[in-house]
């Protein structure tokens, strides 16, 4: 696929880019860049023994020392992530990426016993989706062989699953295939789960109107009850002729809801001053 050098990075990838650079100068620093490793490595044993979760989102932002894995992971993530992020906005693509590495690590946790580092599963993720919406588009396979984005997707998942069950190599098959499946399931579940929330949220916003609503009637009954009768007497023999006790319950009213004692047509003039 032929990329133009001189288009607009989009400003989520520019600061996944950024981090994840910053990150990796970090780690080839000497003695800090070790701790630094070791704090954010998705370990699945400290993660279910010790409650280590955020070693979940922190193993995307790490690499191994070898240029190589941080530059192609980097070069993924601006090739297809600009496209995708234009496509749904920075918001949606930035939740994406993060729900793929997310997931991507939750899969590898529950099959995989080494500790993991890397982009790849949210790379994975974000090259998948990229797949799903522009599937004629060509890539240079392995920088060699021209295939369109939606066959070498393919290829990367049967390769994943092929390593995962031989278990060779040092790359963490589990997690490639973690991004490829969670990239699938939000793409076909997105909508429907979009549409729960909006749906919950207008239940919410429904149930706050009618709360709302039975608070100004519980309200409006309280006046008719309580102030009116209160505001009548100041009408017909003054201030004056209040008990200790309606001065206090006026009193009260007209801090809690000083625009319904203002609205009262019972007194022509204003008791309290602003």
């Amino acid at each position: 696929m032929m990329m133009n050098p001189g288009r607009k990075i989009s400003p989520a990838v520019k600061w996944l880019l950024i981090v994840n650079i910053g990150v990796y100068v970090i780690q080839i620093a000497p003695v800090i860049g070790n701790y630094v490793t070791w704090f954010g490595l998705l370990n699945p044993a400290l993660v279910f023994t010790r409650g280590h979760v955020w070693r979940l989102v922190t193993y995307m932002f790490l690499h191994s020392t070898s240029i190589f894995h941080i530059l192609f992971n980097m070069l993924a993530l601006w090739m297809f992530g600009v496209d995708l992020e234009n496509k749904w906005g920075t918001r949606r693509f930035a939740y994406f990426y993060f729900i793929g590495g997310v997931g991507a690590g939750l899969f590898s946790v529950i099959m995989w016993d080494y500790p993991i580092i890397g982009a790849s599963g949210a790379i994975l993720a974000t090259l998948t989706a990229y797949a799903y919406y522009f599937p004629h588009r060509q890539i240079l396979l392995f920088f060699i062989f021209p295939v369109p984005i939606r066959i070498a997707v393919i290829i990367f998942g049967a390769i994943s699953i092929m390593g995962a069950m031989q278990g060779t190599g040092g790359i963490a098959h589990i997690t490639h295939l973690g991004g490829i499946v969670v990239a699938l399931l939000y793409l076909k579940f997105y909508g429907q789960v979009v549409n729960l929330f909006t749906h919950i949220d207008d239940l919410n916003r429904e149930k706050c109107q009618r709360r709302a609503a039975e608070d100004s009637l519980r309200r409006d009954r309280y006046f008719e009850a309580t102030i009116d009768p209160i505001l009548k007497k100041i009408s017909e023999s003054g201030m004056e002729s209040l008990t200790r006790q309606e001065k206090k319950t006026l009193e009260k009213a007209s801090k809690s809801d000083k625009e319904r004692i203002k609205k009262r047509k019972i007194v022509p003039f204003n008791i309290f001053k602003s």
